[in-house]
């Protein structure tokens, strides 16, 4: 079993809270909200964050505001289930609601965001293993190697 490596967790109550973390915590900060795609990064090594800083208690972040006529603004941890079931969007904006209903599984809906779903990192079969196997193909591009494994010709990293 992997285990996630030692971070400081932080929850800031005000988004300007939250700016400041992560002004504090610089290049080693990185944002979370459902945490489906971050932590099994971390726990594979591929994403090593030193501050992990919750958005989840950002009430502007959490909330769909606006209306069908005038537009609305989708806050980043929105989850994709409140965005496959709210009244409006599935009115007014039904392709994004049936957009959201594509993504994943019904459980993970309800744990993944939007602003994460936006954010994703890319998914690749030579990346996304853990630090032992990456290190057994001596790594990749993407993270500590020097060839992309997915087009070895290349300089690019296709992941």
């Amino acid at each position: 079993m992997m285990r996630l490596p030692k971070f400081t967790y932080r929850v800031p109550r005000e988004i300007s809270d939250a700016v400041l973390m992560m002004g504090d915590a610089g290049p080693e900060g990185q944002f979370v909200a459902g945490g489906t795609d971050l932590y099994p990064n971390m726990k594979r090594r591929q994403q090593t964050p030193k501050t992990v800083i919750s958005v989840t208690r950002l009430k502007e972040l959490n909330q769909i505001t606006g209306d069908g006529k005038r537009g609305l603004t989708i806050g980043a941890s929105v989850s994709l289930t409140d965005i496959c079931e709210h009244a409006v969007i599935v009115r007014d904006y039904p392709m994004v609601a049936a957009a959201a209903r594509t993504i994943s599984t019904p459980i993970l809906r309800n744990m993944g965001t939007i602003g994460g779903n936006l954010l994703l990192d890319t998914r690749c079969n030579y990346y996304d293993q853990n630090y032992e196997w990456r290190k057994g193909i001596n790594f990749c591009l993407k993270k500590d190697g020097d060839i992309c494994w997915v087009a070895p010709g290349s300089s690019k990293c296709w992941a």
